[in-house]
């Protein structure tokens, strides 16, 4: 992604910017190397432009935007919930964040609630035009420390998976023929249960199986 900006080599601090808050440091660490690197790639004309509307200094300030006092990438006008930022591509110390750790009855009850309701409403497809799941998210992310955010989002993700898998093989044990995106009979998932699906379940590295011994082998991944 292009920054458009220029590079200024007599340019060893930024004035007005607190180089010593958690904000700045961040930033600097993050992107300052990045920033560097194409101004030096650009041209005189586009050097000259870089600095009438503020050379680095403007650059970094807007940079800083995206992030809070404490140094959390939280993009144009707070999108992102401080904690929950992996890098550009969610790769980043993937070890880090892809951990199973406690999520409330409740806000396992609520992802429950919210994939059943999309299960019958959209026949067992996942519809991502329609999907309530990340308001779930995001307020299961602002009811915990910021240290447990990415974490308890990972292993929220992993139930909702099992449970959209269990009410895959309910409708598929009743109709074997049945086909996502087909209708079926709503009142097939009424024996299926949060506490009926979880009560199958062992973690298994940073996930969750079945059970050896509950049986049923229709088990998804999603």
């Amino acid at each position: 992604m292009s920054m458009n900006i220029s590079f200024n080599a007599g340019n060893s601090g930024y004035t007005g910017i607190s180089n010593g808050s958690k904000q700045y440091k961040d930033v600097e660490k993050k992107q300052l190397k990045a920033v560097i690197a194409e101004e030096a790639m650009m041209t005189p004309e586009q050097k000259m432009m870089y600095e009438l509307l503020g050379g680095r200094e403007a650059h970094m300030r807007n940079v800083m935007s995206n992030f809070n006092s404490d140094g959390d990438f939280i993009g144009p006008g707070g999108v992102v919930v401080p904690g929950m930022y992996h890098g550009e591509d969610g790769t980043v110390d993937r070890s880090t964040w892809q951990q199973l750790i406690p999520v409330s009855d409740e806000m396992r009850q609520k992802m429950f609630d919210n994939v059943k309701r999309e299960f019958i409403q959209e026949n067992g497809i996942s519809n991502g035009d329609t999907t309530k799941r990340s308001q779930i998210f995001r307020e299961y992310q602002l009811s915990v420390k910021k240290e447990d955010r990415a974490k308890g989002t990972w292993t929220l993700q992993q139930y909702e998976g099992k449970y959209r898998s269990a009410m895959y093989a309910a409708v598929k044990a009743a109709n074997p023929k049945w086909e996502p995106g087909q209708p079926f009979d709503p009142s097939i998932l009424d024996s299926v249960t949060r506490e009926s699906v979880e009560s199958q379940l062992v973690k298994s590295g940073n996930t969750f199986v079945k059970k050896p011994s509950s049986g049923s082998t229709l088990d998804i991944q999603v």
